[in-house]
């Protein structure tokens, strides 16, 4: 014979499921992710910069990449 189980559940210990609450997370962190995408973007376009800088004032590519921490192919599609 099987055993029947009852179960109850407490709505303050589960918590109820509010969508504008979720939605506001969600939009928070892709907002946060979004940051985070721009703020790197505007350091690879600072590093690229000042390696095109460095190339003007005839610094040689392996001196370059060292500096920048760019790799040649990318400092080569500077040029």
């Amino acid at each position: 014979m099987v055993e029947k189980k009852n179960y109850y559940y407490n709505l303050d210990d589960i918590g109820l499921y509010d969508e504008a609450e979720e939605m506001e997370k969600m939009m928070n962190s892709l907002k946060e992710e979004g940051e985070m995408l721009g703020e790197k973007k505007g350091a690879n376009n600072e590093r690229k910069s000042i390696a095109k800088n460095l190339l003007k004032d005839g610094l040689p590519i392996p001196k370059v990449c060292e500096y920048t921490g760019l790799s040649e192919n990318q400092i080569a599609r500077l040029m």
